[in-house]
């Protein structure tokens, strides 16, 4: 008997096996998820140098281009000789804000943590009367709040755990070696995709239509273009939009006559890369440290991290990231909530740009497929034929 298979049973089955195959490789990443973690630590570790040399061409991406085009645009040089002067001269730029850095803000940053060190003390004693204060207006036994208070030596658990993990750090200290050769590296890869960007894209997208069929080709070549906009936008206006604040909040700070300027401007720099709850992290802890001080440095903080703050999410966010992520706030604190939980601060910062991605891959699938299928869903209550 001649059983013949038609082009809808192809379907079916192409369907069918690889629905089978989607829930298998589910299954089988929960049920060995510690192991295919440890797969994926292993291979981010072997690839770490080139994923920052992407990252770095991400950072270097606009301005190489812009030297490009703008300051050598009118040279009489070859495409090749303006490329690689402009991704030069990007590279020279960006090693010099490095330097400025760490020659300026480190060693900022250091004098203002001594200096807390050597207060530490005081401002200790001035919290233990803090709490005792709040107990008594609690009707909370004074004794066993200093009981507690005297046994939580705070200065000497800290010299504990230093003195625990010293050895630690100074096993770590042995790979500075390795980690100078992996930056050497990122710096590389970084220089190579900036110079043959054109060629590289054109490989992968060579490749992209070599393995998929037209239509699955198309939708992966949009979805990278969106991914490379979206996190080339996000992470390098994120990164600007922090710094501006950063700075903003150190030179507002130290107008204010307000003590540990640098290391609160740091702080509230750092943590403004964090959506929705960057701006807690950083400013809360400044105001608990700040009340130990003065309350009225704190009152005068916290009326000017909010004024800052609106400022940041109302004029400067608009302008240096626009309104590339496409996803509603809700789903903002939705993936900022998941990042963290899965990869604590980075998945916070990179847990938005990565929801972004998959949440307009899979409105444009289902848009495919309800064109497909001839049908269109509307806001009126029923089914829909």
């Amino acid at each position: 008997m001649h059983f013949e298979i038609t082009e809808e049973m192809k379907k079916k089955i192409f369907v069918y096996a690889g629905s089978l195959s989607i829930a298998v490789a589910i299954a089988a990443f929960f049920f060995y998820f510690d192991r295919v973690i440890d797969i994926l630590q292993f291979l981010l570790s072997i690839g770490f140098p080139f994923f920052l040399g992407i990252f770095l061409a991400f950072l270097l991406h606009k301005p190489s281009r812009w030297f490009e085009k703008k300051l050598f645009g009118s040279f009489k040089f070859s495409s090749k000789k303006k490329r690689l002067l402009s991704i030069i001269i990007s590279f020279i730029l960006f090693l010099c804000l490095i330097a400025l850095f760490f020659g300026t803000i480190i060693p900022s940053l250091i004098d203002s943590a001594m200096q807390f060190s050597d207060n530490f003390t005081a401002y200790w004693d001035r919290l233990v009367t803090y709490v005792i204060s709040l107990g008594s207006s609690w009707n909370v036994s004074v004794s066993s709040i200093e009981k507690a208070l005297n046994e939580t030596d705070v200065l000497n658990t800290i010299t504990t755990t230093l003195t625990k993990y010293l050895p630690e750090i100074a096993n770590y200290s042995y790979n500075l070696i390795r980690l100078v050769i992996n930056l050497i590296l990122a710096f590389v890869s970084a220089f190579y995709i900036l110079l043959d960007k054109e060629s590289l894209t054109m490989g992968l997208k060579e490749l992209n239509y070599a393995l998929f069929d037209k239509t699955t080709a198309n939708f992966i070549t949009a979805w990278t273009e969106d991914a490379k906009l979206v996190f080339e936008k996000y992470i390098v206006g994120s990164i600007i939009d922090s710094s501006i604040i950063g700075v903003s909040c150190y030179i507002g700070v130290s107008l204010l006559q307000i003590p540990y300027a640098p290391m609160i401007g740091f702080v509230v720099g750092i943590t403004n890369v964090i959506p929705v709850f960057g701006p807690f992290i950083g400013a809360i802890p400044v105001i608990v440290l700040l009340l130990l001080i003065d309350p009225f440095y704190a009152l005068v903080f916290a009326i000017f991290i909010l004024v800052l703050q609106q400022i940041d999410g109302n004029v400067l966010k608009p302008i240096v990231l626009g309104d590339q992520l496409g996803i509603s706030g809700f789903w903002i604190l939705f993936s900022v909530t998941i990042g963290g939980g899965l990869a604590g601060v980075v998945g916070m910062f990179l847990g938005v740009p990565v929801f972004a991605l998959i949440y307009a891959g899979v409105r444009d699938f289902s848009k495919a497929r309800l064109e497909k299928k001839k049908i269109k869903v509307t806001e009126k209550k029923g089914t829909i034929s």
